[in-house]
């Protein structure tokens, strides 16, 4: 019970590592509250830590939208009764050659990845600090170290989370609250299937996979969720400012 009383809102929990995260910090006795744009899959997630036997308000949240954010973080704290963890999971992830790619394409990568980042930390922060500190955890990615071809505007807005995350780190260290970034690898969700279908699809994405990585596999949301888990517990009260790999060992 790593988390046992914490007050944790999960921005973006609905599928994927998310859900698994909403899991997790349940099952490590966090009261949770998750917010996506995804109702249907929100509903499937708050379902999921109600039986087993924990407690998930499902907040309606477009993290594109500034007043959703807001709404959302205070809704939040409200339910809760304070905030001492917020993670930020919601993602896009589009794909395609930079001289073909459309601007309003790239708009919408960083509007998601990136500004949603930023509105979640703006409100957030205050209501982290009014708890007394507590914990961001941000999600970039790999790609925001080391791009791969079409996957420019992507690794461009992960690679701004991971300076976002380090400098706001530096800022909120005197709130007591620890900012970090967990950067999966590949990871085998359906968010991935762009850059599959791009790399010529499952068969040769598996050869790269096998090749590239050292585990010689994907790795699943469950192998990532723990990390998260660790980030926001008291046993990383020492860390901050970091950029924490789940990747395979592929950034080797």
């Amino acid at each position: 019970m790593r988390l046992q009383g914490k007050r944790a809102l999960l921005i973006g929990a609905a599928t994927g590592i998310g859900r698994a995260c909403a899991e997790d910090f349940a099952r490590h006795g966090a009261r949770i509250a998750i917010a996506d744009i995804n109702r249907a899959g929100l509903r499937e997630a708050v379902g999921l830590v109600n039986a087993q036997g924990a407690q998930a308000h499902g907040l309606d949240c477009d993290v594109c939208d500034e007043a959703s954010v807001h709404d959302a973080v205070h809704e939040a704290e409200r339910l809760l009764g304070g905030l001492d963890t917020l993670v930020f999971l919601a993602g896009l992830m589009r794909v395609g050659k930079v001289d073909a790619f459309e601007a309003e394409t790239w708009e919408r990568i960083f509007a998601v990845n990136a500004r949603g980042t930023f509105l979640a930390a703006k409100y957030g922060a205050p209501a982290l600090r009014r708890a007394g500190g507590g914990s961001i955890t941000t999600t970039a990615s790999l790609a925001g170290l080391r791009g791969a071809p079409g996957m420019t505007a992507y690794a461009a807005a992960k690679g701004a989370v991971i300076a976002f995350t380090t400098a706001l780190a530096q800022e909120l260290a005197p709130d007591n609250i620890r900012v970090n970034a967990v950067l999966p690898g590949w990871i085998d969700t359906p968010f991935n299937g762009p850059a599959i279908d791009y790399m010529g699809g499952d068969a040769l994405h598996s050869e790269i996979v096998r090749r590239a990585i050292p585990l010689g596999r994907q790795g699943v949301p469950s192998e990532v969720s723990p990390m998260y888990v660790f980030l926001a517990s008291e046993e990383a009260r020492y860390i901050t400012a970091k950029a924490m790999m789940v990747d395979g060992g592929m950034a080797h």
